[in-house]
């Protein structure tokens, strides 16, 4: 996630997780290219670890599909607008705001203890919260957008 334009009047924040789930859709075929590899080629036949190869590598590859997500969140100064957009394979999901519905822009943790540095950043409005991202990042970016956004929004804010 990162700021791709800051002016006066517009900020745009953009997440575009490729490399995650480049890495997962690889992943998934690599087992799937070993598994049938050593089934097929070294005659090893339909053994325990490729089956696990042959079922788990398109379930990888599917599931890095099915998941990805794009979001676009625009605060626009002149229209007093938030715009937010999540685009994937099977998912359009938008929402608009007024600029001066926004309480506050937080960075939230998982749950789990054992989730190490994974943070979310999102804009908490009246009625509802916008993530700025599918998922959480480890990638300690969050704190220096959460600030450009909170910089943005105060009265006087550029």
């Amino acid at each position: 996630m990162r700021v791709t334009e800051h002016t006066p009047d517009k900020l745009v924040v953009v997440n575009r997780p490729r490399l995650a789930f480049g890495i997962a859709m690889g992943l998934g075929i690599l087992a799937l290219a070993g598994a049938l590899y050593a089934a097929v080629v070294q005659g090893e036949g339909a053994t325990k670890d490729n089956l696990f190869g042959i079922i788990l590598g398109p379930l990888f590859v599917g599931g890095s599909l099915l998941l990805y997500r794009e979001t676009t969140t625009t605060l626009d100064r002149c229209a007093n607008l938030v715009d937010w957009q999540q685009r994937g394979l099977l998912v359009r999901k938008a929402h608009r705001a007024r600029l001066d519905q926004v309480r506050d822009v937080v960075i939230g943790r998982p749950v789990s203890d054992q989730s190490g540095g994974a943070t979310c950043v999102s804009i908490i409005l009246e009625d509802r919260a916008l993530p700025l991202m599918y998922g959480f990042s480890a990638l300690y970016r969050d704190p220096a957008v959460r600030d450009a956004i909170r910089e943005f929004i105060a009265p006087g804010g550029a």
